[in-house]
């Protein structure tokens, strides 16, 4: 009985992965930061999406490092994945990982797992907007001491995409994490521009905000990037 479960569930994946999608984009330029590191420095990037009729997977990766004969002045990583069943044509599950390595910034390490609820509001094809909710864990650890915390957490954000035309977009997101000990907030503005085929440039403004930071640790750190990026996969 169990294997006929099976062999009927393989059976019926195989139209969804016949279904499916992927695409993604890499990427590297010049950053330029402000608030706890003054630096102009390379950065890189990467993210790979998949998406199926019901399910849609998202990965991305950046780095940040710079450094001179005065030493190390930035030097960031992070990696994330979110997961997405859409179970009506506009509502869906989601959960996520998220994880960041900062040794200039308010705090030196930072993994967060949520589970939530998100909603297309604007489906396109010129505007798309989504809204999402949730809550889970974050374990964080301290730049100076070294010590570790782990804290319940909510969740919300939202992804604003405006397809200006072939050529160029604009898209906008917001995320917000809030627990007793601190409320971490990242806002993402970037501007696409088409170079030549799957070559175009970007230019993005980060801004990120820790309500609670260790003594003498500015609160807000944002990011100025530009870069020249290759996507590939489907369109």
């Amino acid at each position: 009985m169990m294997l006929r479960r099976t062999a009927f569930a393989a059976l019926m994946s195989v139209p969804a992965m016949a279904h499916s999608e992927w695409k993604g984009e890499a990427g590297a330029g010049l950053l330029t930061t402000s608030g706890n590191s003054e630096t102009e420095s390379f950065n890189g990037k990467f993210r790979l999406d998949w998406k199926s009729e019901t399910w849609k997977n998202s990965f991305s990766a950046t780095a940040i490092n710079n450094g001179d004969e005065d030493g190390r002045s930035a030097e960031r990583y992070t990696v994330g994945d979110k997961l997405d069943y859409h179970f009506t044509e506009r509502d869906y599950m989601f959960g996520a990982v998220d994880w960041e390595k900062d040794l200039f910034g308010g705090f030196r390490e930072r993994t967060a797992e949520t589970v939530g609820y998100g909603r297309h509001l604007l489906t396109g094809p010129i505007h798309t907007l989504d809204a999402e909710i949730g809550a889970g864990w974050r374990q964080t650890e301290e730049q100076e001491t070294g010590d570790k915390e782990r804290e319940a957490i909510g969740r919300a954000g939202g992804k604003y995409l405006w397809k200006i035309s072939d050529t160029s977009a604009f898209a906008q997101s917001l995320k917000v994490e809030y627990g007793n000990s601190n409320t971490f907030s990242e806002a993402v503005s970037e501007l696409k521009m088409s170079v030549v085929g799957n070559l175009f440039a970007s230019i993005s403004f980060t801004a990120r905000n820790n309500s609670n930071v260790p003594p003498e640790t500015k609160k807000t750190d944002t990011f100025t990037a530009v870069n020249l990026s290759y996507a590939f996969g489907q369109k």
